[in-house]
């Protein structure tokens, strides 16, 4: 009996094993999540994880609250040197690190929530958002917009880039 039990349960870990990985996936294709900056107990800035720019996504900047005192802002930059690479390029990778690896330019615009002006940044540590006290919108700009040069010869595939940011207390 034990031994037709375990035969049994080989059989089904093979036919397991044999059904494409895509029958098991789940019908959900993206994802978001935010991450919270807490600097100190002055103020919390929120910026997204990460974001699809396949339908013209844009990165907004919000703030949780912000108790820094009058006179006094808390500004967002985007770190040009752990960002940009050759003179001040953004690129978006498909297979980074691989032998197969293929590279995009991207061009990254700033400008403010809702409105049609979008202005191109690259090479530098440029501000993207600037919170005054009591403010939990964004004073200046708050908004990225991502816009990749894609020709007829870019390679199909799902490709990704990092920005880091900068997010200091000034005043």
């Amino acid at each position: 009996m034990k031994k037709r039990i375990l035969s049994i349960l080989l059989a089904a870990a093979l036919v397991c094993g044999m059904m494409p990985m895509e029958a098991l996936a789940t019908s959900q294709t993206s994802g978001s999540m935010v991450v919270y900056y807490n600097y100190s107990s002055e103020y919390t800035i929120n910026i997204p994880s990460s974001i699809s720019i396949n339908n013209g996504g844009t990165v907004t900047f919000s703030a949780e609250k912000v108790n820094i005192g009058s006179g006094k802002k808390v500004n967002v930059t985007v770190d040009g040197d752990k960002t940009y690479e050759n003179g001040g390029n953004f690129y978006l990778y498909n297979n980074k690190g691989m032998v197969d690896e293929k590279r995009i330019t991207c061009t990254i615009l700033r400008g403010i929530p809702n409105y049609i002006t979008w202005e191109p940044i690259n090479g530098l540590s440029t501000l993207v958002a600037s919170f005054e006290d009591g403010n939990t919108s964004p004073k200046a700009y708050g908004a990225l917009k991502f816009n990749p040069e894609v020709t007829s010869d870019t390679p199909y595939g799902t490709y990704t880039g990092t920005i880091y940011f900068k997010i200091e207390l000034v005043g």
